[in-house]
């Protein structure tokens, strides 16, 4: 029996059901489970007894992100009290937990944190000082260098960014999971053929260059049967309305409720991942489960886990390229039913939360 210490969302929505689905399984499995959620925020903490281990969940002091010396001491007493031997840590909750663990077990604790954001999406699209990042870069540095154990990349990409920018040798490469929550594919109309974008709108993504590429397609070819969809929020959102201006042929839907996910993706015959850096697109595991195949980037971690031509089409996310894509997509409307039932087969196969759970077990175990 370990201890086991998991700091993350303790949410069945979103692609959190990772790790909640992680730690419930660990537990089953006869574990001791300490959960830190960063969001949802509970106030108090509770216990759950699942199989022959014990789940213990809490919060952080306050919702706020957790950067604070007093978040340091909350979670040192935490530590204490449980002693774990295994952490891994997602997204605002690495710092404080894989550096205090490590000192305060001397150490022998294992330590898992996550690699979620490539540096060259950050670098695009968070505007800050060249004395910060250089700062924040070594910060990081030092944490993979003396902290981490192994660091957890969901792509083969995150792992070459990983080592390229933090020369850090210590990924590991294990693909993000999605809760599998399909319930039928729709019936398409045939009189059109809908291609979406679901995602933030930023620098990154490459949105600006894929309405453009499809203005250009849509002027040669003005009987096309293709509507663009953009659904989302960031930066860019008030550039993307001008630019889109009154097009019938684009719908510009703004942000969705995670609600809305996944009738937006089932009703699409396509989705679309122009991004011109990512890591490994949750958008694009959503798509696939809801049985709806991809149109992505070859400069994203996801791109590797496909096959051209089955169950995606693959291009580089220049304009240019993005309008030939939308030329083979209108000639090949015949395929796209397959390659819906093909892009299914492969998140079962690749991107189930058990194979998942499973993955990061063998890894807990041989360290």
């Amino acid at each position: 029996m370990k201890t086991i210490l998991i700091a993350h969302n303790y949410t069945e929505s979103s692609f959190s059901f990772m790790s909640y689905y992680l730690a419930r399984d660990l537990t089953r499995a006869g574990n001791n489970v300490v959960f830190i959620s960063h969001n949802p925020f509970f106030n108090k903490p509770f216990k759950e007894n699942i199989g022959e281990g014990e789940l213990s969940v809490y919060s952080w002091p306050t919702a706020n992100r957790p950067v604070k010396f007093k978040d340091a001491l909350w979670f040192a007493k935490l530590y204490w009290r449980y002693r774990p031997t295994v952490l891994i840590s997602h997204f605002v909750n690495v710092n404080i937990t894989t550096i205090v663990s490590k000192i305060l077990s001397l150490g022998k604790i294992k330590t898992f944190p996550y690699y979620h954001t490539l540096s060259t999406q950050i670098q695009q699209d968070v505007s800050s000082s060249s004395l910060k990042r250089n700062f924040k870069k070594y910060r990081k540095k030092l944490l993979y260098k003396w902290f981490a154990d192994q660091v957890i990349c969901p792509s083969d990409l995150a792992k070459e960014d990983l080592e390229h920018y933090f020369g850090c040798t210590k990924g590991i490469k294990v693909v993000n999971p999605m809760k599998d929550r399909f319930n039928g594919k729709s019936t398409l109309n045939s009189d059109s053929i809908v291609v979406s974008y679901l995602g933030r709108l930023e620098p990154s993504k490459g949105v600006i260059d894929l309405i453009h590429a499809f203005l250009v397609y849509k002027e040669k070819f003005k009987t096309s049967k293709i509507i663009l969809n953009i659904a989302g929020s960031g930066s860019q959102h008030k550039q993307i309305e001008e630019l889109i201006g009154n097009d019938v042929k684009i719908n510009f839907v703004g942000a969705l409720t995670y609600n809305e996910i996944d009738k937006y993706l089932n009703e699409s015959h396509y989705t679309i991942i122009p991004s011109k850096f990512d890591n490994l697109p949750t958008v694009g595991l959503e798509s696939m489960m809801n049985q709806t195949p991809l149109l992505i980037s070859n400069t994203t971690g996801l791109s590797t886990e496909l096959e051209e031509g089955i169950d995606c089409f693959k291009f580089n996310p220049t304009r240019e390229e993005m309008a030939l894509l939308f030329e083979r997509v209108e000639n090949s409307a015949e395929n796209q039913y397959e390659m819906g039932i093909k892009a299914r087969k492969t998140f079962v196969e690749k991107f189930g939360v058990e194979t998942y759970s499973a993955m990061m077990k063998k890894i807990i175990e041989r360290k």
